[in-house]
């Protein structure tokens, strides 16, 4: 599946095109807006992870509060 990684454009691999379309749409895309495209394996666009914003500021903000 291609698809960018700045907005929510993507070539569905389950349309009606061959690779080489998808490429040139992909490409298109690309020239056209300067976003980032993805050509990987997987079915869908990856998430991002859920966190908690408590931990990550206490992983971050504790470590430099620590003296070594």
């Amino acid at each position: 599946m291609k698809y960018c990684l700045n907005c929510d454009w993507f070539a569905d691999p389950e349309a009606d095109t061959d690779d080489d379309e998808r490429s040139q749409a992909a490409l298109e895309h690309f020239v056209e807006t300067g976003h980032s495209i993805d050509s990987s394996d997987s079915v869908g666009r990856p998430t991002t992870p859920v966190i908690c914003e408590a931990f990550l500021v206490r992983d971050l903000v504790g470590s430099f509060g620590q003296s070594v």
